[in-house]
């Protein structure tokens, strides 16, 4: 059987209205380097090798704020955890309650991200360890 991992390379949709803060957060916040930018189309690069393209569109064609809050869950690596979410909520993000001790947030353009530490032991969310997951992971 063949096997598919996740690439580097993520896009997403969100409303023209929220470039600027899009902008704002992923370069200024996350330190990602905007390696192209149109009207129609940012791409940013985070860390050395995770490529995101944002998509801008009008009003009514991209999923609002609280549609993304059903949709994809990303994970965001920070070396330094506290540092990143003082630095995020200090932005002005939305905090999200999941009932797990990482920091869930909306980013500007609505998606939805867990922080976590980059040599953190994230096993207990794989099914490999086998210790109780917070209740908001069933």
């Amino acid at each position: 059987m063949a096997k598919a991992v996740f690439g580097n390379h993520a896009a997403v949709v969100a409303a023209r209205t929220e470039q600027d803060r899009i902008r704002g957060f992923y370069r200024d916040v996350l330190g990602g380097e905007i390696t192209r930018e149109t009207d129609q189309k940012d791409d940013i690069r985070l860390g050395d090798d995770f490529h995101l393209a944002v998509l801008y569109e009008d009003a009514g064609v991209a999923l609002d704020e609280d549609d993304f809050l059903r949709a994809t869950y990303l994970e965001l690596k920070a070396d330094d955890v506290e540092e990143m979410r003082r630095d995020i909520v200090g932005f002005g993000v939305k905090v999200l309650d999941m009932h797990d001790p990482h920091l869930y947030f909306q980013a500007p353009g609505g998606q939805v991200f867990r922080l976590v530490g980059t040599t953190e032991d994230l096993s207990r969310y794989e099914g490999t360890d086998h210790r109780e997951l917070p209740s908001a992971f069933g």
